[in-house]
């Protein structure tokens, strides 16, 4: 009670704050005014005095003035002074011409009704607040009355139901005599009849809830009957009202729960209910209430699935197919449906057509995601098939939805995949007549159906191009979905009825593509055509087969596009290809893909480069377009596939398992991902809106190729463990351990530079590093043969071929750099030169004596005096004084 009472106080304190800013806000109004009145006069006698001292060529001009003056009587004040200055005609207009404003940015619909809603209230707070008074003031007396015991419970709810009755029957006086305003603006008798209404909800619950005096039934209709007589007057007294009644009128099965769990009175009373609001939306033209009755109605369709049973699926699929008859068909074609609408649409508008599509989608997607997890199969697959029919009886009825037909074919799809879950048994391919049962049969009569449907319709209505799309592909898609699940021990008994269906399906397609007219229609029969002769091919082959053939089908269209000059929309082509390469990408570590063979090779082998051939031929049909790079890099894509497993399996016998490589996975992995990475930055400089992609994935690759170089040379090197290399000299593992990569890290370097330049010292030092690496290992395998790791020691022979090889790569390093100019090679040159001196000094010549060891040191001087000379005669030639 004392809630209530401190509830009541604020509610006090806040009416007699409003009204005495009211009083203010007059005040403070009527004192402007005055001072604007002032002004006035005051402008209009000086236009006067300035219109008499001028000559009758000027009064004209003083008279246009006064009048702007009127207009813009403080804006303009300043004027005259400015004119009065001997200032040149042209600055004069200068100064004077008004300054070009911006167009203002159109308001939202949001905002509109934002502003609206807020202008309403700052005109009409007062009254609303009066409303909400009156009806706590109902309440409270009813409380007041239970508490202190005054009358009887009887007499209390009779007199504040007389109070609220009162309130309702002088809102519709008011209303009737047109005492305040006409029309829908009439906002004091809607905020009396507002505090009524509210007063007897509040006076039912209370009977329901405190004195038990009305049955759960009784009290559910009394509750239904107030709310519904709310948006009743709504329809005299204005939209504001009948938010009131639409809102009381859903939320009384919240109030009042009478513990039963019946669906159908439930969905009876919620139907009831929408179909009053929907009168009343319609009544009143007020988009936000249409708004109101979806919530409603949608909240409780899906508050039903909560309380759904065995015998109440049918109830359940009836309840939401009137509703897409209720609110979404009937609205747009009429009472009667005669509304009829069969103008082509492009995909444009037909994908903006709102809130169609998503109270479509609100009402079919539960539905059939229950369908899919539940057990009441012949139920749920009947409602399926009645949802299609509906579906696409409403598209025949109005060209706006022909979009539907989509949804139609994902229905059915999704029909034969949740009869195939709940139908699988193993004795179920015993019977040769299987592909006329369950879900095959079904999956091929729906095909065949919407194919039919789709050209005998696309035939009477040529410019509707979604019935082409639904007669060109639902028997591809229907049987692809049977042919995706079958085993292939029974695709041999399905395999001759659906290629069969597929042919003759694709000979009419490529009839029709004959006789349309559009080029579109042409276009979407002969890649429908194509699709059904792909995917019959596809079935005689094994699982890799279907891969080929959606790679030719996107040659097809590309080859279709080029020849027709189609302006087709490339996501299309772009979603079939990326689904392609996740197929592709996902394929090597799926365990069905083991023992896959095309041709009696093993899949991969085949498939890789089939792909790679086939993306760069598609990509040659499109010239200097986005889809052009986009197939070229799915190529590109295919080849980073074909090179990371096709190694591995060739070398192990399995795809890579990263984390068991061994010693040579490691090798390959590294100068795959090194070489990927380098291709992919170097696509970068010509992929235009793709280039971050490729810098990303090419930084990505060259990242992970870096970690198996380092964890190659400290877990695995061949220096320090007994690791089999090869029998050859250079030919052998050392080749891609550090000279393949010690080159790739040299092409990386030169594209990074123009990216960050800053990196490129430390990667040519990556890169030098493999070098060292790679020519010492050379001259240590030669003389160590297959293992060459360091703790088998070294020969004097070994020693001296080191410091002799290298002796000859620094001088040629040097003479290089002099020809080519480039002062950071020479210094390299000479780096070398200085290491050699010093191990020849530290190392060779340590356990020299006697006659060799001067000989050596005669051999070392004669030949750095004779570089020393060559490269002063190569220094004169390059720079000539």
């Amino acid at each position: 009670m004392d809630d209530l009472v401190g509830l009541a106080v604020i509610v006090i304190l806040v009416v007699v704050a409003g009204a005495i800013c009211g009083l203010i806000a007059l005040v403070q109004l009527n004192a402007l005014k005055q001072e604007v009145a002032v002004l006035r006069a005051k402008i209009t006698h000086l236009q006067t005095h300035k219109s008499i001292s001028q000559s009758e060529p000027q009064s004209e001009a003083s008279t246009a003035q006064a009048a702007l003056s009127r207009s813009e009587p403080i804006a303009h004040k300043a004027q005259p002074s400015l004119t009065s200055q001997n200032a040149s005609p042209p600055v004069i207009n200068q100064l004077s011409a008004p300054p070009k404003k911006a167009k203002p940015a159109e308001a939202s619909a949001i905002e509109l009704l934002f502003n609206k809603l807020r202008a309403g209230f700052e005109e009409n707070w007062m009254t609303w607040i009066g409303a909400i008074a009156l009806a706590f003031g109902g309440i409270f007396l009813a409380k007041y009355s239970l508490e202190a015991g005054l009358l009887s419970p009887v007499m209390r709810l009779s007199l504040g139901g007389l109070f609220g009755l009162g309130l309702i029957a002088a809102a519709a006086y008011l209303h009737h005599k047109r005492i305040v305003f006409e029309g829908f603006n009439n906002y004091i008798p809607a905020a009396l009849a507002s505090g009524g209404f509210i007063t007897c909800f509040a006076l039912t619950l209370l009977a329901y809830s405190s004195y038990d005096m009305l049955s759960p039934t009784v009290a559910f209709f009394a509750l239904a009957v107030i709310a519904i007589s709310a948006s009743a007057m709504a329809l005299r007294l204005g939209p504001l009202l009948a938010v009131l009644g639409i809102i009381g009128a859903y939320s009384v099965p919240i109030w009042v729960n009478t513990g039963s769990g019946n669906l159908f009175t439930l969905f009876m009373y919620v139907g009831f209910v929408s179909l009053s609001a929907a009168l009343v939306a319609h009544k009143v033209q007020r988009a936000w209430l249409w708004y109101l009755l979806w919530a409603g109605h949608i909240g409780w369709y899906l508050v039903g699935f909560t309380l759904l049973k065995v015998n109440t699926v049918w109830l359940m699929g009836a309840f939401a197919l009137l509703s897409i008859v209720g609110l979404i068909a009937i609205p747009r074609l009429g009472l009667k449906l005669n509304v009829i609408e069969h103008r082509p649409h492009s995909l444009k508008r037909l994908l903006k057509v709102l809130p169609d599509h998503a109270l479509l989608l609100a009402f079919i997607a539960p539905l059939i995601s229950t369908m899919l997890i539940s057990h009441f199969d012949m139920q749920w697959q009947a409602i399926g098939v009645l949802s299609i029919v509906l579906v696409l009886f409403l598209v025949l009825k109005n060209s706006r939805w022909d979009i539907w037909q989509g949804v139609a074919l994902v229905i059915s799809t999704l029909l034969v995949l949740g009869a195939q879950r709940t139908h699988l048994s193993p004795n179920l391919f015993d019977d040769a007549l299987f592909i006329f049962k369950n879900e095959y049969g079904l999956g091929l009569l729906l095909g065949l159906l919407l194919t039919a449907f789709g050209l005998y319709y696309g035939k009477k209505q040529i410019k509707r191009l979604a019935f082409h799309i639904t007669g060109a592909f639902s028997a591809f898609v229907m049987i692809a979905t049977l042919y995706t699940h079958i085993p292939n021990s029974a695709l041999s008994t399905a395999y001759p009825l659906w290629a069969v269906a597929l042919f003759v399906v694709a000979a009419i397609l490529i009839k029709c593509a004959q006789h349309n007219t559009t080029l579109f229609q042409r276009f979407t029969y002969w890649v429908g055509a194509n699709a059904n002769i792909t995917l019959a091919i596809t079935m005689l082959l094994s699982d890799s087969g279907l891969t080929i053939a959606l790679a030719v089908q996107v040659l097809l269209i590309s080859v279709l596009i080029k020849r027709y000059n189609v302006p087709m929309p490339h996501w299309p082509i772009k979603a079939l290809v990326a689904a392609l390469l996740l197929r592709l990408t996902l394929a090597p570590w799926t365990p069905s893909s083991d023992a896959l063979t095309v041709f009696g090779l093993h899949w991969s082998i085949v498939v890789y480069p089939l792909c790679i051939a086939l993306f760069f031929a598609a990509a040659k049909c499109f010239d200097s377009s986005k889809l052009k790079i986009w197939l070229e890099g799915a190529a590109l894509h295919c080849l980073a596939l074909f090179i990371t497993t096709e190694t591995s399996y060739q070398l192990v016998g399995h795809y890579p398992q990263f984390d068991s490589l061994n010693f040579y996975e490691q090798i390959l992995l590294t100068c795959n991902w090194l070489a990927l990475g380098c291709v992919y930055l170097h696509r970068a400089k010509l992929a235009g809106t793709l280039a971050k992609l490729y810098k990303v994935a090419g930084f990505a690759l060259a990242g992970l190729a870096g970690f198996f170089a380092i964890k190659t040379l400290l877990d695995d090197n061949p220096l320090f463990e007994s690791l089999y290399i090869g029998e050859l000299p250079i030919f052998n593992w050392l080749l891609l351990l550090w000279l393949v990569p010690a080159g790739l890290t040299l092409w990386l370097a030169k594209l990074v530079k123009p990216i960050n330049a800053k990196a490129t010292p430390f990667i040519l030092a990556v890169a030098g590093g493999f070098i060292l690496l790679a020519i010492n290992s050379f001259i240590r395998q030669y003389w160590q043969g297959p293992y060459m790791y360091l703790s088998k020691g070294a020969s004097n022979a070994e020693l001296y071929s080191y410091s002799v090889i290298w002796l000859v790569l620094g001088a040629g390093t040097v003479i290089f750099g002099h020809l080519k100019n480039q002062l950071l090679i020479q210094k390299v040159g000479l780096g070398i030169l200085a290491a050699v001196i010093v191990k020849v000094f530290l190392i060779d010549m340590a356990n020299l004596e006697g006659l060799l060891k001067a000989l050596s040191f005669i051999g070392l001087g004669l030949s750095l005096v004779g570089l020393s000379w060559l490269f002063q005669k190569l220094r004169s030639r390059v720079n000539p004084v």
